[in-house]
C-alpha cells in the first residue's frame, strides 16, 4: 500500500473486532500473549527504550515462545508455519520462507537449552 504501515486485528468469539501489536489464539494463548507484550513490538509504549524488533527477530522471537510453551509430553507434534507483512515482503502478506523458520526453530531451540542449562548451573550452587 501507499502508506506503508499495517496492523494486526483479530475478531474474537463474540464477534467483537480489536486492534493487536501481537495476538495469539486457542491453547496456550494467554502466557503466549505474556510472553510477546516483552518483546520491542509496540512503538506507542517503547518511546525512548531500545529500537523496535525487525520482522527476522520476530520470528526468531515467536518460535522461541511457542517452543518454551510446546510440552512434548502432552502436546501433538506440530509444524510451524508463519506469515509476515513487512518490507522483505513488499508490504504483501506473504508466509515466511521455510529456510527462514527452520533457522528461527534451531536458534529458539539452541536458546531454551541454554536457558534451562544456566537454569541447573544455579540449582547447584
Amino acid at each position: 500500500p501507499a502508506t506503508k504501515s499495517h496492523s494486526l486485528h483479530m475478531v474474537e468469539p463474540s464477534g467483537i473486532s480489536y486492534e493487536y501489536y501481537g495476538a495469539a489464539a486457542g491453547r496456550g494463548r494467554q502466557p503466549a500473549r505474556t510472553e510477546m507484550e516483552k518483546l520491542a513490538i509496540n512503538p506507542k509504549h517503547n518511546e525512548g527504550e531500545a529500537e523496535l524488533i525487525t520482522c527476522e527477530e520476530g520470528v526468531k522471537q515467536l518460535a522461541k515462545i511457542i517452543y518454551t510453551l510446546y510440552d512434548e509430553s502432552k502436546d501433538k507434534p506440530f509444524e510451524l508455519e508463519m506469515s509476515w507483512l513487512c518490507e522483505g515482503s513488499g508490504w504483501k502478506h506473504a508466509g515466511v520462507p521455510r529456510d527462514t523458520i527452520a533457522a528461527a526453530v534451531e536458534w529458539a531451540k539452541q536458546q531454551i537449552e541454554d536457558e534451562s542449562d544456566d537454569e541447573d548451573e544455579e540449582m547447584e550452587e
